[in-house]
């Protein structure tokens, strides 16, 4: 019978799996906000915000090892592709970028593949 820590690992497991996704797509953007302007690219490259994005990645990517312990790559990869749809997101919210309908319908496309793939019945959770 297992214990009580190992009946939450596959929870533990999504919330790292659902945490990183969050935290990469924040890092993305941070980089994106940090690396653009007029200064040249190696003056943007060792600023605090660049190095913060780059720390902020590093911990999502730590977030993302944790949910592989218990997770099936084969569940996680495909779900880790909502880091898109935050991205795009944000790319227009935070941002400003303008949204192309075809760019539009293909992020559309992948919220509905992550809906499919995580809808298997298979367990999604290893031992």
């Amino acid at each position: 019978m297992p214990g009580r820590g190992e009946e939450s690992r596959p929870n533990t497991a999504l919330l790292a799996l659902v945490l990183s996704i969050v935290v990469c797509a924040a890092s993305h953007l941070l980089l994106k906000h940090a690396i653009t302007g007029e200064a040249a690219f190696l003056e943007k490259l060792f600023t605090l915000p660049v190095i913060g994005g780059l720390a902020v990645y590093a911990c999502g990517t730590a977030l993302w090892i944790v949910s592989l312990r218990r997770l099936d790559l084969s569940f996680a990869f495909p779900a880790s592709a909502m880091q898109y749809v935050l991205v795009f997101g944000g790319a227009w919210a935070l941002l400003g970028e303008q949204i192309p309908p075809l760019r539009l319908a293909g992020v559309v496309l992948i919220i509905a593949g992550v809906f499919i793939l995580a809808g298997g019945k298979k367990s999604h959770s290893t031992a």
